[in-house]
């Protein structure tokens, strides 16, 4: 049928056509940004995915923000035999590392709130061992008291721009100056901000440190090393740096979990509200729908013409809906930050509208619409063409 016809007719009802196209774009909007989310922090996720590489932590610590490893504990991880030799030094990349939070304001509300930032104390092995990890300009001083910030982190929070000075410190009275930023792929370490390792520990009364990194050898297994680390000669705990990063996000998943259950409610209100739509567009055209059939449309047509107009429907509400986010995420800000389940501090990353987001977001809304189409399609295609045309 032709495609003018079915275009016309959508404006012939506009109040309802409206509102199916406002609900049908409510639920695009939160569709796509659900999408758009869920693969923001994935992507972050995935740039935390090297399996050689091993997060130790104190046996029963459930993150590095409440592990405290003693030096003569760390000193026992020496005895893994299947941890990489730095070939410069020959020494084992082990990377021991000291993790507090600092409360920085968050630039997209101008520091109506705060978020708790991780403040990781490291050596120069830690950039061997995140073989991520790049600097994007000099390395901190490990004489004065200079710190480098991940480019997530300088993006979200406020202070931790380059020349400015952080104040850290239980006391908060020791200052230190920006003179770096640092990428990790977009990794989690992109929040954090790092300095010198002993600098770090002094300032904030630190003996002991949160964790210790280290790599294995790319021909071993991250099995027979965890096992060895957890073993009775060391006594620690262990996990891949996958394995810990996806359960630091766990909360985040119930999250997205919910708000698909809420998605799919919001569906069914859509595709009741489309068939409402096309219910009252086959009652309103009975003698029109005659008509088509007396000068050659067949049932077939008419079914297919009326779930078309649905999916035109569903299309404008879908594409208001995808305008709707992008606009939301340009004024609202597109950088979010999410709080660890067990880290207790926050993982900024960037929230971005992709064409493969759009695409399924689009693609889902058809079918929503030819679903809420279906039943008043087939009773259009039903309609007695004799009956149809002597109603008054």
């Amino acid at each position: 049928m032709p495609f003018s016809y079915h275009w016309r007719s959508l404006f012939v009802r506009k109040s309802a056509t409206l509102l199916t196209i406002l609900v049908v774009g409510a639920v695009t909007a939160v569709f796509v940004w659900m999408l758009s989310f869920a693969k923001a922090l994935n992507d972050s996720l995935a740039m935390a995915s090297d399996p050689h590489k091993l997060i130790v932590l104190k046996s029963g610590a459930t993150a590095e923000s409440n592990s405290a490893i003693q030096t003569d504990d760390m000193n026992k991880l020496s005895q893994v035999t299947d941890v990489e030799m730095d070939p410069a030094t020959g020494r084992a990349l082990m990377s021991p590392e000291a993790v507090v939070q600092v409360q920085l304001p968050r630039l997209r509300d101008r520091g109506k709130t705060n978020a708790n930032v991780a403040v990781r104390g490291v050596t120069e092995a830690a950039f061997k061992v995140h073989r991520n990890v790049r600097l994007l300009g000099p390395m901190f001083s490990t004489g004065s008291p200079e710190v480098i910030v991940g480019v997530a982190a300088a993006k979200q929070f406020g202070g931790v721009q380059v020349g400015q000075t952080l104040n850290l410190g239980y006391s908060g009275n020791r200052g230190f100056r920006v003179v770096a930023l640092f990428s990790a792929d977009g990794g989690p370490m992109e929040s954090e901000i790092w300095g010198y390792l002993p600098a770090i520990m002094n300032a904030f009364n630190r003996t002991m440190y949160s964790s210790v990194n280290l790599r294995i050898k790319e021909t071993a297994t991250s099995k027979s090393a965890i096992d060895q680390i957890q073993g009775p000669a060391i006594q620690l705990t262990a996990q891949t740096e996958p394995v810990y990063w996806q359960q630091q996000a766990k909360y985040v998943r119930v999250y997205l979990a919910i708000a698909s259950v809420l998605v799919a409610v919001m569906c069914m209100a859509a595709v009741f509200a489309i068939a409402n739509t096309m219910f009252s567009a086959v009652a309103g055209r009975t003698r029109e729908i005659a008509m088509l059939r007396t000068i050659g449309y067949t049932g077939r047509h008419i079914l297919t013409g009326f779930i078309f107009e649905a999916v035109l429907l569903a299309l404008l509400g879908g594409t208001l809906g995808c305008l709707a986010c992008a606009g939301w995420l340009t004024l609202a800000g597109n950088t979010k930050d999410m709080f660890g389940a067990n880290t207790f501090t926050t993982m900024a990353f960037e929230i971005r509208m992709r064409f493969s987001t759009v695409g399924i977001a689009l693609m889902a809304v058809a079918a929503v619409g030819a679903v809420g189409a279906l039943v008043p399609a087939s009773r259009a295609a039903r309609i007695g063409v004799v009956s149809a045309l002597r109603e008054p």
